[in-house]
């Protein structure tokens, strides 16, 4: 008798193990999105307090077919892997590049959006925007954001810089408009929205890098990680994603 108990007690914790985290999402009602304050025209928070932004009309599609609302867990960007492991939510999805070092701690969708790692300038600084080669040769103070491929590039492409790292992608934007830091490097998405609404700063059209960006979740539920790739390629050939490109930031 003891021993069926034991067979029964292990079925059925090998069958919750292997429950998916969709269908966990499924069953609470809520899929949990972890971000950081903001990466525009991704994500952000607009004047009424509403989250806003390409990703977020994506999030809000996938909870529609998931049948589920959405929660968005705030943390600062370096902590973000960490918070997912730790599971204060579901998944990462808020712009963050594959990179074979962050896929040892988690596993990635396939990519959704291909961005690159520009360069963002003060006008009244430059007066002729800057080339890569014409500021490798410079002393420069660059802005980044911490622990974003944007750091890592800019300290492997301009190692003789100072470099400033901020908490929030705005943060170091702002160091570049108050003439506190001479260039920053971020994402290539988030440099074009910001020239786009300021006149005075610029973008290096030469990109430094190009990037993918994935969805990710904690390793070993497969079910879910081939369920994100459906959606993701749903959204790619059903041309819901090229809709929404062209809305937040116009034109290729």
């Amino acid at each position: 008798m003891k021993r069926s108990l034991v067979v029964i007690f292990l079925v059925l914790v090998t069958a919750l193990s292997f429950a998916s985290l969709i269908e966990d999402i499924q069953k609470r009602g809520v899929l949990r999105i972890g971000q950081d304050e903001g990466y525009m025209p991704l994500y952000g928070t607009n004047e009424k307090g509403e989250r806003v932004g390409l990703e977020i009309e994506l999030i809000k599609k996938m909870a529609e077919i998931l049948g589920v609302k959405v929660e968005y867990v705030i943390v600062n960007w370096d902590g973000v892997i960490p918070a997912l492991l730790s599971g204060k939510f579901d998944m990462i999805f808020s712009g963050m590049t594959i990179t074979p070092e962050r896929a040892l701690k988690v596993n990635f969708s396939i990519p959704y959006l291909t961005v690159g790692q520009a360069i963002l300038y003060n006008k009244a600084v430059f007066k002729t925007p800057p080339t890569y080669q014409e500021l490798s040769q410079k002393q420069l103070t660059i802005a980044v954001q911490l622990g974003t491929t944007g750091e890592f590039t800019a300290r492997r492409m301009f190692p003789k810089a100072k470099i400033l790292t901020f908490s929030t992608m705005d943060e170091a934007a702002f160091q570049v408009v108050s003439k506190r830091a001479d260039i920053m490097v971020n994402d290539s998405i988030y440099v074009k929205f910001f020239t786009q609404k300021y006149d005075t700063i610029g973008m290096v059209q030469e990109l430094l890098s190009l990037e993918d960006l994935g969805i990710a979740i904690r390793k070993g539920d497969m079910e879910t990680l081939r369920w994100l790739d459906t959606f993701v390629q749903w959204v790619k050939t059903t041309g819901l994603i090229d809709e929404l490109y062209k809305k937040w930031l116009g034109a290729e």
